[in-house]
């Protein structure tokens, strides 16, 4: 068979034989590790965050300033519902700066007056 005859039944045969299986094809390339996170991280966002107690403005400000000082993490709970009446999901992260109406989070700015409460975490 010359190579001009073996390139037209090559051809031939993705033309018009070969069926691409599609995403079953990949399926097996998914790790366990892969889909076990997928599944914590739906799991994280749908769930509803636990009221906490109103904390004072001076008391939240001080642990957002010792936090900016420390470079700690602190958890921001927003006194925001949606439409089900759940709090709106919380706020991790490093304190990146002030101003003179909020605070800004992991580049996400929170006011203060919407802050319910702040977790200091270890």
């Amino acid at each position: 068979m010359s190579d001009a005859e073996f390139s037209k039944m090559i051809n031939n045969y993705f033309q018009n034989d070969y069926r691409e299986r599609g995403k079953v094809k990949w399926n097996g390339y998914f790790l366990s590790d892969h889909t076990s996170a997928l599944k914590r991280e739906a799991q994280a966002k749908n769930a509803v965050p636990v009221k906490l107690p109103m904390m004072s403005l001076t008391a939240s400000q001080n642990i957002l300033r010792h936090a900016s000082a420390n470079y700690g993490f602190v958890t921001i709970q927003q006194n925001i519902e949606d439409t089900d009446g759940n709090l709106v999901p919380n706020v991790t992260g490093l304190v990146d700066g002030f101003s003179d109406l909020g605070v800004y989070i992991n580049e996400s700015y929170i006011t203060f007056e919407n802050i319910r409460a702040v977790v200091k975490e270890e």
